[in-house]
């Protein structure tokens, strides 16, 4: 069976990106022979990328009718006229060209729209955009709410199968979309860090770490891009309750790429003179981040979107606290997450405190974490939601075809 795997990513995307590497990782360890993927991509750095992990890849040319189409089909009758007059949108005349039984894409992307002949599964991811529409980045953006509804009704109505990263994104696609839960699929998200340091456990982390030239005090780490809705502004006011109860022995590290909002963190933390208390890097390698993850004390994520999230398992793996907005993550996740309001900056004082008073109830908990994370995060399980998928698709299309 011939899969072609839309994969629509780059660097800047933050963990989506090493979410979708992952994924690329494991389809070429664990899917067998059986079944042929051929990577479709629009962007010639990741073509090369997928090249060097000897990837097959189709380069999509960017041509003036496909972006012509893609406004086109958000209107029913022009696709309903498409239909009657037999002819194919620009994407499926190449889907159909390289014969391909079902389509897989990785993100929620506008090309799924186009999809009307072949069978398609869809990553969605989070679902919150519905509940929080009130973040500039759900406004103006490529992303914006309009187009979010309309991929995400296109793929409620018509995807074979629908992934996403949490059930309370499951049960909130059935919510809005009317979406039939048979049909969505949790599938946690994956990760590169924890593989690439098992790959690299003698690499000098010490000597990386040295020269990311960080004071010497306790990090609370937050990896996340820029985003309003990741709520930066909060570590500001944790900042603010720290130094007004005289705690000076932490700094909170920032890393991600700017979304429009880092300007703004940077004249909050100067107008509060919080610049002992921040140190911000608008990027960082793979290796550099596994060395901050190694000497962090905690990460921090005050996040208003994402019920589970690439840094969460990151932290259970490297067996560090994760204090976690209060009520956002899955119910079976909270024993492993440290609860913080974000209306109240002062909880993460509180938890902090109680951690240094209790270290060994703390270990216990870091455990659990880690054992949850060897038993059910592990490449194997998250190769056989996948293969499943895949076997009961060829299962069905060998009622009408070979």
């Amino acid at each position: 069976m011939k899969i072609g795997i839309f994969f629509d990513s780059s660097e800047n995307h933050g963990g989506v990106y090493h979410h979708n590497i992952n994924i690329v990782d494991i389809f070429n360890e664990y899917i067998s022979d059986e079944f042929e993927i051929i990577y479709i991509v629009q962007n010639e750095e990741i073509a090369k990328i997928l090249e060097k992990k000897n990837c097959k890849t189709i380069k999509l040319k960017k041509i003036f009718i496909l972006k012509i189409e893609k406004f086109l089909f958000k209107f029913n009758f022009i696709r309903e006229m498409y239909n009657k007059l037999s002819i194919s949108n620009s994407f499926e005349k190449i889907i159909k060209k390289n014969k391909f039984d079902l389509l897989f894409f990785n993100t929620p992307h506008e090309m799924s729209t186009l999809i009307t002949e072949t069978n398609f599964i869809i990553y969605l991811l989070s679902m919150q955009h519905k509940t929080l529409n009130f973040f500039p980045e759900y406004k103006g953006s490529h992303h914006n709410l309009d187009l979010r509804d309309h991929i995400v009704g296109r793929a409620s109505n018509f995807a074979f199968k629908i992934l996403v990263g949490a059930n309370k994104d499951k049960y909130l696609l059935n919510q809005f979309y009317n979406t039939d839960l048979n049909k969505i699929i949790v599938q946690p998200y994956t990760f590169t860090l924890p593989y690439i340091f098992e790959k690299n456990k003698n690499y000098d982390y010490e000597k990386t770490f040295t020269s990311l030239s960080i004071p010497n005090k306790k990090i609370f780490l937050y990896p996340a891009q820029f985003w309003a809705h990741k709520n930066h502004k909060y570590i500001i006011d944790v900042a603010l309750d720290f130094k007004k109860n005289n705690i000076s022995d932490v700094i909170f590290v920032l890393c991600g790429f700017d979304k429009g909002n880092l300007k703004y963190i940077r004249n909050q933390i100067e107008k509060n003179n919080l610049n002992d208390y921040f140190k911000i890097f608008n990027y960082l390698t793979d290796l550099e981040l596994i060395a901050l993850y190694l000497k962090c004390f905690l990460v921090l994520m005050p996040s208003y979107v994402g019920h589970t999230a690439i840094p969460m398992y990151e932290a259970f793996y490297f067996k560090k606290n994760i204090f976690f907005t209060e009520g956002l993550a899955d119910e079976y996740l909270e024993e492993f997450l440290t609860a913080i309001d974000i209306m109240k900056p002062s909880t993460v004082r509180s938890n902090y405190l109680n951690i240094i008073k209790n270290p060994n109830e703390n270990n216990i908990k870091l455990n659990k974490a880690k054992s949850y994370f060897d038993k059910y995060l592990n490449k194997e399980n998250m190769a056989k939601t996948f293969i499943n998928i895949f076997n009961e698709y060829k299962h069905i299309k060998e009622r009408w075809k070979d």
